[in-house]
């Protein structure tokens, strides 16, 4: 029987006219609940609640990823990548996506994918793509962030590593950390 995947994905960046790009994805399986609930009492328990990491006090932000950081249910579950230079925005996130999906593959795998905001109309585009980069996608589906805490998760992934890049010290030490421990893990160095 295949292993079903779960994949949540956000970008940040489009607001630097390619400068920097930042491609998030959180992967989850069997334990998709479980992770759901636990990440839903973290921002409840952070103070950053049902907000975009955008919307979120610096002090809120920081509450939450000490406690993304304290929790080992979520190592190797958190990926991202970083782009420089591109204004092609679609195609890095899907090829992040595809990246993402080699590096957990698990013999026979079948992936559901959640993309922020995707439009109905991209949706088939973006699971075709995926399958031609190889992934083994059963579905792709826009999802607006506010309705699933995993989506909210890819949101402060991306905030937190947009944030380090471009030199908060504080939360770059934070980023850094998060690597350090294998909590988020950059697939570009895959």
């Amino acid at each position: 029987m295949a292993a079903k995947l779960y994949c949540y994905v956000d970008e940040s960046g489009q607001d630097t006219q390619g400068r920097l790009f930042v491609v998030s994805v959180v992967v989850t399986g069997s334990e998709r609940a479980h992770l759901q609930r636990l990440c839903a009492q973290i921002e409840d328990e952070s103070g950053k609640g049902e907000r975009k990491w955008s919307k979120t006090a610096r002090t809120r932000r920081i509450a939450y990823v000490l406690a993304l950081l304290a929790q080992p249910d979520l190592t190797g579950k958190l990926y991202f990548e970083v782009f420089e230079d591109t204004k092609d925005y679609l195609q890095v996130t899907v090829e992040t996506v595809a990246r993402v999906l080699a590096a957990k593959e698990a013999a026979g795998y079948s992936a559901t994918v959640f993309v922020d905001g995707l439009s109905r109309p991209l949706e088939r585009a973006v699971g075709l793509h995926l399958r031609r980069l190889g992934a083994h996608v059963k579905k792709t589906r826009g999802l607006d962030e506010v309705n699933d805490p995993l989506m909210r998760l890819a949101d402060a992934v991306c905030g937190l590593v947009r944030a380090g890049w471009e030199g908060d010290p504080e939360l770059h030490a934070l980023w850094r950390q998060g690597l350090s421990q294998g909590v988020w893990q950059d697939v570009s160095r895959t």
